[in-house]
């Protein structure tokens, strides 16, 4: 496919989180916005403007991730041929989920904060679907690797989200909203909700998985992203 489509990751995850998926698309132009570096909402703002330069491009943005890349496309719509938004609810955080983040920054400005709990990890994975077990091993590997700073930046960074509904339905933005239908971090629920407030977006559920999209279905996932570039790229008229 002749476009460019840049990627950016959830909260404490590299481009290990896309591989599966990256494996399944055939892009002219792949980018990464490799937000594991940064330290700031301000630094993620900057790394993603220099993933995608002066081009115009498809953005996908998982989790947080999708915050950021909602930030980009309100700002440079011009620059946004498309945006696809995987396992993210604009509303915002809970206030129940704000609690929680606040709580792990506390141990994690400690020095403490050890192996993702088996709880969280059922979380963040379908535990009954076909490709559990190598994405688990996925999300336990980018957690050692990247380490509990990368965490603490990413939380410090993160957590306070303004709610970003509004200004998405009023951008005139081509949206595609894509959600696993066991994800327990954005669920089915929260994700319709925001479909039916964003009126050019487009909604797709995806089976056997949860928030790991890519990890999970890499093959779904690959073709309901194509089905839909090709369809901004060529609108029927």
């Amino acid at each position: 496919m002749q476009q460019t489509v840049v990627f950016l990751p959830g909260t404490q995850c590299d481009e290990r989180a896309f591989v599966p998926l990256w494996q399944k698309l055939d892009l002219h132009d792949r980018r990464y916005v490799p937000l594991q570096w940064a330290e700031t909402l301000e630094q993620m703002d900057g790394l993603t403007a220099h993933a995608v330069g002066v081009d115009s491009v498809h953005l996908v943005g998982f989790s947080m991730g999708g915050f950021i890349a909602s930030r980009f496309a309100l700002a440079h719509p011009e620059q946004v041929r498309s945006l696809t938004l995987m396992g993210y609810c604009s509303a915002g955080l809970s206030d129940a989920e704000q609690q929680q983040r606040q709580q792990y920054l506390r141990v994690l400005e400690k020095g403490q904060g050890g192996v993702m709990s088996s709880k969280r990890l059922a979380q963040m994975v379908n535990m009954q679907g076909s490709h559990a077990a190598e994405a688990m091993q996925s999300v336990q590997e980018m957690e050692k690797d990247l380490g509990p700073s990368v965490l603490k930046y990413h939380l410090q960074c993160t957590s306070h989200r303004q709610d970003l509904t509004t200004p998405l339905a009023d951008s005139g933005l081509q949206i595609h909203l894509i959600g696993g239908d066991a994800d327990q971090i954005a669920p089915t629920s929260q994700l319709q909700k925001m479909h039916k407030q964003i009126p050019q977006s487009r909604y797709t559920s995806l089976p056997d998985c949860g928030h790991m999209l890519a990890l999970e279905n890499p093959q779904g996932l690959a073709q309901a992203c194509s089905d839909y570039w090709a369809e901004v790229h060529s609108p029927v008229s």
